[in-house]
This record gives C-alpha cells, structure tokens and sequence, in this order.
C-alpha cells in the first residue's frame, strides 16, 4: 500500500517532464500553426521618432509652448520581457513666453524668445506579453530618468531662465511587428520636471505665483511613432 503514493509522484513528474518538453511556442489551447502569439525577433533595436512635446502649464505661465519633437531611440534586452532604453529627443524651436514680475495684469507681458529644447532619458521597458507578440502587437510599460535643457544661460528680463532640469517619466507603448527586422514603435510618455522661479516672483502685492510655488514639479507629455530595426535574433 506504500507504493501507492510513490506511484502517483512518478506519474505526476513523468506528466511535469512531458509539460516541459513541448515547443516554446505552444500555447495552450492553440495550434503553434494558428497560435496568436509569436516570438519576438532581435535582442537589440535602434529607433528614429517623430511626435510631438506638450508641456504642462507652469503656474508663472512662462513655460516652453508644444512643439515637433524628433527622437532616437536605443533598446537592449535584458531579459525575455525587460529591455534598457535610451532615448534622445529634439524639439528645434520652442516658444517661450517672457513675464516682467514688476508690472501687473496684461503689462506683465514683455515678449517671447524662442530656444531648441533637448530631453534625454535612460531606463527601462517591459514587454506585456513576454517574448511575444500577441496578434502583432506588443503593449509595454515603461519607466526612466533624466534631464532636459534649453541650453540657454541667459536670465530673461524678469531673472528667470529656463535652464536645464532633472526628469522622471512614465508611460505606455506599443510594438508593432512585422515578421521581419522592421517593426513600428509608439508611446505616450508623462515627463515630470521642476521650474525654479526667482524670488520676486513670489514677492510683491500681486506675485506672479505664491511663494510657497516657486519651485513646482510639472507633467508633460511627449506622444511619438517611430520606425525600428531589430538586430541579433
């Protein structure tokens, strides 16, 4: 009689090794012929992007407006569902508008000037679905850090210069294959940076901003579609 369970361990791990051994591509309830998933190809990718930048509104009303943003895109896969990320985007003009804290209401308004603005990130991409497609697409999550600039030095007319920032961002995507090395690419990405305001835009009996807001965090987005091509299957 204590053979019994012996017997049932031996069935159950003959079964397990059988579960095993079947082709990574089954899926279960699928024929591999007609399953929906596929495997991804390549290890690494190399992306060129076009979108666009939509910052949020500042509370002293003197961020970069939206604008055309033009991106390249490196990804290296870490594990089957994990991929680093390095991402370099360029939106060659942005206007910015300019505020004199001394004046009040519409005589605040002293003119705009305009700068190029840079966004650079590093971080890390995770495939939904695995190593595999699931009916040609791929959703993923992402997340990174890094740091934007205007590359201006110069303080305007009110003491506030744009400058460069720290980011953290999030976001999702979408990866489109084809069956072959080109695949298509898109993602909306929530990009949150810090303003810091002069002193006196908080001074004064009608400050731009309250003093407790002279440094706040803001969000934008960055919504882009790129072409990649996927290297080492």
């Amino acid at each position: 009689m204590r053979r019994a369970p012996s017997l049932v361990r031996a069935v159950l791990l003959g079964g397990l090794g059988l579960g095993l051994a079947r082709p990574a591509s089954a899926q279960v309830g699928h024929d591999p012929a007609s399953s929906p998933y596929e495997d991804l190809r390549g290890r690494q990718a190399a992306t060129i992007g076009i979108g666009t930048l939509a910052p949020g509104r500042d509370p002293a009303g003197v961020a970069p407006s939206g604008g055309l943003m033009l991106t390249g895109r490196y990804d290296l896969q870490l594990t089957r569902p994990l991929w680093f990320f390095a991402r370099l985007g360029v939106a060659p003009s942005l206007e910015r508008p300019i505020k004199d804290p001394l004046f009040t209401d519409a005589q605040r308004d002293a003119g705009t000037e305009r700068h190029p603005m840079v966004l650079t990130e590093v971080g890390l991409n995770m495939n939904l679905t695995g190593n595999k497609s699931w009916r040609r697409i791929v959703p993923q999550l992402h997340g990174a850090i890094g740091f934007v600039t205007d590359g201006n030095t110069t303080f305007d007319l009110g003491g506030y210069k744009f400058g460069s920032a720290f980011t953290v961002s999030y976001g999702l995507g979408a990866r489109v294959t084809t069956g072959r090395a080109w695949e298509l690419h898109a993602d909306l990405t929530r990009v949150h940076w810090k303003y810091t305001y002069p002193d006196v835009y908080g001074a004064g009996s009608d400050p731009l901003v309250s003093s407790r807001q002279l440094g706040p965090w803001v969000g934008n987005s960055v919504i882009q579609i790129g072409v990649s091509r996927f290297f080492f299957r």
